[in-house]
């Protein structure tokens, strides 16, 4: 078959429009998926829903911490009572007697103990002891303690000695060891260290104590 040049450009003119209607098909209809998503970023994932978080009490910004009760020494006032009422006493409690050492006068709280200062116990010698309470203390107690741990005394060990050598058995806010015509003696031939403790059993407040002694 014999092709003119006229027949050969409308063959040519019928492909590109058939190639240009399938461009434009392509355009509207094969691309449309890209096109939906093309405005959209990239999925970087959801981020995850809050957590809960377990709930921290505040400081506790409340009541100011409870103060506990200490030992203080006696302010002047009451030292000078104190040392007023041993006056009084020493007379009928330690007749003839000195006193031994200076007194032990603390402010304690109830239940607690007030340590004098050491004295020593002599062979030979003669002791009463008294505790005093203000009237804050309704109940006061009194005990004569042995210092195994002084020195100057490694004999003492051989006695097998208990730390306490004795105690008062009286009531109230006055006590007394050794008191009146029943002095305590020190029955061993070496002296020893000693102390005074002094209890405050039944309320809070001042309690004191003195030793007093003489010559048999």
């Amino acid at each position: 078959m014999t092709v003119t040049g006229r027949s050969l450009g409308s063959a040519v003119l019928l492909v590109l429009s058939a190639a240009a209607l399938s461009a434009a098909a392509l355009s509207c209809g094969g691309g449309s998926k890209e096109s939906e998503f093309a405005d959209d970023p990239p999925d970087a994932g959801a981020l995850p829903p809050p957590q809960p978080t377990a709930s921290v009490p505040p400081p506790d910004a409340g009541l100011p911490p409870v103060a506990v009760p200490t030992t203080s020494p006696c302010d002047g006032v009451q030292s000078l009572a104190m040392t007023t009422m041993f006056q009084g006493r020493a007379a009928g409690e330690a007749p003839r007697m000195q006193p031994e050492g200076a007194p032990v006068c603390n402010v304690v709280p109830e239940g607690q103990t007030a340590s004098g200062q050491t004295f020593m116990l002599q062979p030979g010698n003669c002791y009463t002891f008294l505790a005093q309470a203000l009237p804050t203390v309704t109940e006061v107690d009194l005990q004569l303690e042995i210092d195994l741990n002084a020195g100057g005394q490694p004999g003492l060990a051989a006695f097998n000695l208990k730390p306490v050598l004795a105690v008062d058995s009286d009531t109230g806010p006055t006590a007394a060891i050794g008191a009146k015509q029943n002095c305590y003696q020190w029955p061993f031939p070496l002296p020893a260290t000693a102390k005074l403790v002094v209890k405050a059993r039944t309320g809070s407040g001042p309690v004191a104590a003195q030793a007093y002694s003489r010559k048999k």
